[in-house]
């Protein structure tokens, strides 16, 4: 049966032959105008593509298509790849031959990202042959129980991104556009071998907070939220994600070698996460924090909480966040030693020289206990921690 609606197929030679044309163009006017100074540093090749509708494009040459073999190349590479995502794995049959065979109940939406991929493939390649920087797609994901169709199948999910790698070489990199709650479990999707981390479009109300969790956790070389570009600091203080850059900003020369050395991580926490508090390890300590709260009351004063943490020596953290009560341990898979506070400092950055702006102490890191962030603002703290080695303690 084929249906009739007003778009464009992704199975169209002369549509994919006039956007390869266009873009071709597009990516020669670029780098006529902008290859000696460089602002256009990577482009996205396509916004959010997919299916929205019943299951697959059922033009006749998709059925066509369906109906028939899938390509070698195609169950070739998946058969030779270590691990699949569990959605992928959960249906895939090397040994099948249409699509429905090999795919199983999955293969609308596995058939739709085959030729979405083939289509930007096409698209991104020769946008490369003009201009070589850079191409990405990204992803509208789905909401929690929502179908393929509702949410546009066959675009670059995690669930069939391997499909995808294996058509489109000449994309370098797939990403998420993130607006549902679970932002920490969609970008651990998208931390896969050779893809390079990069949010283009996010959540604003919580931002500042996700923007740590990128960089530090996932090791991102880029947070964008969406409709950035209208965030002005008229207000006093300015906006939290202002507040963030400007703050990262003064970690721009540390930040890259230190994700790249696996010296980063971070922490979040909302008022309505499942769990009180979050612990990762890093430089043999575990860093566990818990929302802010009142002395004495202990009442929680801020609704969310992060932090990037870098280690920029031995026993040495710089700690941006805000929202978060960081207690320090020593890592039991290191040794069984205690950990302590040897100092610290909230600390500004001018000039690539580091101000102590205030040191911590007393009352301010419950007596020499635990980093006590400040409820609402972001900081830089720099942290030195001390371990007595078991036996001397």
């Amino acid at each position: 049966m084929a249906l009739h609606l007003e778009i464009l197929s992704a199975l169209s030679e002369e549509n994919r032959r006039s956007d390869s044309r266009a873009f071709r163009s597009l990516m020669r006017h670029v780098r006529e105008k902008d290859a000696e100074s460089e602002t256009v540093l990577m482009v996205q090749v396509e916004n959010e593509v997919g299916y929205l509708g019943w299951g697959r494009d059922r033009s006749e040459d998709a059925n066509t298509l369906f109906r028939g073999r899938v390509p070698d190349k195609l169950i070739t590479a998946l058969a030779a790849k270590g691990r699949l995502s569990p959605e992928l794995a959960a249906h895939f049959d090397p040994h099948g031959r249409t699509w429905s065979e090999v795919f199983g109940d999955a293969a609308d939406e596995v058939f739709m990202a085959w030729n979405y991929a083939n289509y930007m493939e096409a698209v991104a390649h020769a946008g490369k042959q003009e201009y070589g920087i850079p191409m990405y797609v990204n992803a509208q994901l789905p909401a929690e129980l929502e179908s393929a169709g509702k949410y546009p199948s066959g675009g670059p999910h995690p669930y069939y991104l391997e499909v995808w790698r294996v058509a489109a070489p000449s994309l370098d990199f797939y990403s998420p556009d993130i607006y549902w709650p679970d932002f920490e479990y969609w970008m651990k999707r998208y931390e896969i071998p050779g893809n390079a981390v990069f949010v283009p479009e996010a959540r604003m109300d919580v931002a500042s907070f996700n923007a740590l969790y990128a960089y530090g956790e996932a090791r991102a070389f880029g947070f964008s939220p969406f409709a950035i570009d209208a965030v002005e600091a008229t207000d006093s203080p300015a906006p939290g994600i202002m507040q963030v850059y400007q703050l990262l900003e003064s970690l721009e020369d540390l930040l890259p070698a230190a994700q790249a050395e696996g010296k980063t991580r971070a922490l979040v926490l909302h008022k309505t996460s499942p769990r009180l508090t979050q612990t990762v390890a890093l430089g043999g300590y575990l860093f566990e924090a818990a929302l802010s709260r009142s002395w004495p009351e202990r009442a929680v004063i801020a609704d969310h909480g992060a932090a990037l943490i870098l280690e920029s020596g031995p026993g040495e953290f710089y700690i941006l966040g805000s929202g978060l009560t960081v207690n320090f341990i020593r890592d039991p898979d290191v040794d069984s030693g205690i950990a302590g506070i040897a100092s610290v400092e909230q600390v500004t950055r001018h000039g690539g020289n580091w101000t102590t702006e205030r040191w911590l102490n007393g009352d301010q890191t419950n007596q020499g206990r635990e980093l006590l962030t400040d409820p609402h603002q972001p900081r830089i703290y720099r942290v030195r921690l001390y371990a007595i080695p078991s036996g001397r303690h």
